[in-house]
């Protein structure tokens, strides 16, 4: 059997990937793997290989194939995952972020597996973060949900490290009155506010309020930049700073009153 994990979101697909492998090796047993990228005609080789050594009297087997689409000989490839189809002692997953061609349309049928995983939006991506703001007991509203979703969009590895970061940071985000500093909404102040005054007083419960690392902050604003000028700006402060010239504290003052960074004054 041959089962496809296809699709953008790499998040949710090597999540899936892990479940996978943990559910044939760890729970079921018996089984070798191998997990092979193909690159060139050696690769190739080392797969048929494995195939072969597999037989009703020996070990299950495990194949992992990551981008296997790439490869330049999609015929022999094909040929050779067609015939391990039927194989009752072979597994073989296809991690791939490429779609395959026609020639290999039988990966969609039975008893091959094709799971597919879009770019998550709307209301889908909304139920995501969610979920996983209360896996790590989180508490989000809907504003702070609509501000992931906005900085973010549909970058799931991000978000997930986000929520992660806030979750292991307990005593992070609680300002000297035991009140909650909300990350979402001042980094969201703090990237759009129009006003100078407005952006320096998101960065100010941010930094000396909640104690959120100047760096990351940064690298939240730095995130999606709206224009090709904000990315050369972001790109000239974060050059200097891990240089040793200013540090992310001073970079963040300067985005915040507007500053216009050039590193031939330095």
């Amino acid at each position: 059997m041959i089962t496809t994990l296809y699709g953008p979101d790499s998040y949710r697909r090597l999540k899936k990937l892990n479940e996978l492998v943990n559910f044939f090796v760890a729970k079921r047993g018996a089984y070798s793997h191998e997990r092979l990228e193909l690159v060139d005609n050696e690769d190739l080789l080392r797969l048929k290989g494995f195939l072969a050594t597999a037989s009703m009297f020996g070990p299950k087997k495990l194949i992992i194939l990551d981008n296997p689409f790439s490869y330049p000989g999609g015929k022999e490839l094909k040929e050779v995952l067609r015939k391990s189809t039927d194989r009752e002692d072979t597994n073989i997953i296809i991690n791939t972020e490429k779609k395959f061609e026609p020639p290999f349309k039988f990966l969609l049928q039975p008893p091959n597996i094709f799971l597919e995983f879009k770019q998550l939006e709307g209301e889908v991506l909304a139920k995501f973060i969610e979920e996983r703001a209360a896996q790590l007991n989180l508490k989000l509203t809907p504003l702070n949900v609509a501000q992931i979703e906005q900085m973010f969009g549909s970058d799931t590895w991000r978000i997930v490290t986000e929520l992660e970061r806030l979750s292991l940071a307990p005593g992070i985000g609680i300002d000297h009155t035991g009140q909650r500093v909300d990350y979402f909404q001042n980094l969201s102040a703090l990237k759009r506010g129009r006003a100078p005054g407005d952006r320096l007083v998101a960065l100010e419960k941010l930094l000396s309020g909640a104690r959120y690392d100047a760096e990351r902050i940064f690298n939240g604003l730095a995130f999606r930049p709206s224009s090709e000028a904000e990315v050369e700006m972001y790109a000239d402060y974060n050059i200097a700073a891990r240089a040793g010239r200013m540090d992310y504290e001073e970079a963040l003052v300067a985005v915040a009153v507007g500053l216009k960074f050039n590193p031939l004054d330095w």
